[in-house]
């Protein structure tokens, strides 16, 4: 009788679980990380976890309310920053009304100075209403792989003001920066890792090889292997991936600008 009612106890944890699990709206692959950093570590501590892969919990401060393609996940205790989430070419889009409910990302975490344009671009679409945007902003953001979204809406806190950055001095070992119409990034790959398969879009790019040897595979030519001071281009318009084929790490920079649009004139002697 006793291992009868064991059983029937397992059997209704079992069942409680699987209904908690079914809450969860998911978009992207499946969740594997096992440890959960908290936002506050990230934001306090983005040298740790710059550019790898970490899984975050909270609740969703505000959703862009055009099309779905950003949230942002701020701590549950309301502490601290918040986080931007969104997926890379943005192959998976959020409900727009989905502000106020917990959530589960795993994704690439990293910092990004932006410029005042593009930061006012996201208020206008729900990021932090009403708050003064610097002429430069330090944002956190994650490019998410998995997302679950919960069913229950939760208390939103007061989300911080935006935080201005300086430009003068930019450490690319923990940030990413971007202006009007270009930018700079650092990246780092440990053998056998490559990155998302993504088209340059409306922007030339520059990939430059600091250190270890990494492949370049674009659109319609045959992979490059840069090693060591070495760089090849991206044209607009032009889907590629990165991958360190190697057994040692690899770390590159690469520069984008915007394409240059040029005028239709009439021919002038």
């Amino acid at each position: 009788m006793r291992i009868r009612q064991i059983a029937i106890i397992i059997l209704l944890i079992e069942m409680t679980f699987t209904q908690v699990d079914a809450q969860w709206k998911h978009i992207g692959k499946d969740l594997k990380l096992k440890e959960t950093i908290p936002i506050t570590e990230l934001t306090e501590h983005p040298e740790k976890y710059f550019n790898r892969d970490v899984k975050i919990e909270g609740i969703i401060a505000s959703v862009c309310t055009n099309e779905g393609c950003f949230i942002e996940v701020v701590s549950k205790d309301g502490k601290g920053e918040g986080i931007v989430v969104n997926f890379p070419e943005l192959i998976y889009k959020f409900s727009t009304d989905c502000a106020g409910y917990e959530v589960v990302v795993e994704g690439m975490f990293y910092q990004k100075i932006y410029p005042e344009s593009r930061v006012l671009h996201w208020q206008g679409h729900s990021f932090r209403k009403g708050m003064k945007v610097p002429e430069f902003s330090l944002i956190n953001r994650i490019h998410a792989k998995a997302v679950s979204i919960g069913e229950e809406k939760a208390i939103v806190s007061e989300v911080a003001e935006i935080v201005p950055a300086s430009v003068d001095r930019i450490n690319l070992d923990v940030m990413e920066f971007e202006a009007e119409g270009f930018g700079s990034d650092k990246k780092w790959l440990s053998p056998g890792d490559s990155t998302e398969k993504h088209s340059s879009g409306n922007y030339r790019e520059i990939i430059y090889c600091l250190d270890g040897t990494i492949t370049v595979i674009k659109d319609g030519v045959l992979p490059i292997t840069l090693v060591s001071g070495e760089m090849t281009y991206i044209p607009p318009e032009t889907k590629h991936e990165i991958k360190n084929l190697s057994d040692k790490p690899a770390v590159y920079l690469f520069v984008f600008s915007r394409k240059i649009e040029l005028e239709k004139k009439t021919h002038e002697h």
